[in-house]
């Protein structure tokens, strides 16, 4: 009896630093997590309320960092005049609001690909709206 091996093709690695997130991922939305709040605290009435969905409140409740969905909205239309954002990339930044150039690229390592001075700009820009967000 011979057996045959069979070729598997290489699965692709995942790595978020250089924006290969999966196929799943490849063409998917990305919801700020101020948006993700506004959603669930505006469910259907007859939508069941599970410890999934309390919790999940519980954590986008927590970490919003903007308290409207105008203030939201601004933000996603700032970031999107970049042109070199990724719908992950701006999630990424409107969720966790860096300081700087240098922090955001510390943590979201694919923005290497954006002048210092540009990015500064955008989260200078949305650092205001934060602060001044009714």
């Amino acid at each position: 009896m011979t057996t045959r091996l069979r070729h598997r093709p290489q699965a692709e690695d995942e790595d978020a630093s250089v924006l290969k997130l999966g196929p799943a991922f490849n063409n998917a939305g990305c919801l700020l997590i101020s948006e993700v709040k506004y959603l669930l605290e505006n469910r259907d009435k007859d939508a069941p309320d599970t410890a999934v969905y309390n919790k999940t409140l519980e954590y986008v409740k927590t970490f919003a960092k903007f308290n409207t969905t105008e203030a939201a909205s601004a933000v996603r239309e700032t970031l999107r005049r970049e042109p070199l954002l990724t719908q992950f990339e701006t999630a990424q930044i409107a969720n966790l609001c860096p300081a700087d150039a240098e922090e955001a690229k510390s943590i979201i390592p694919s923005l290497v690909k954006i002048d210092d001075d540009r990015l500064n700009a955008l989260l200078s820009e949305i650092q205001t709206m934060r602060r001044f967000q009714s």
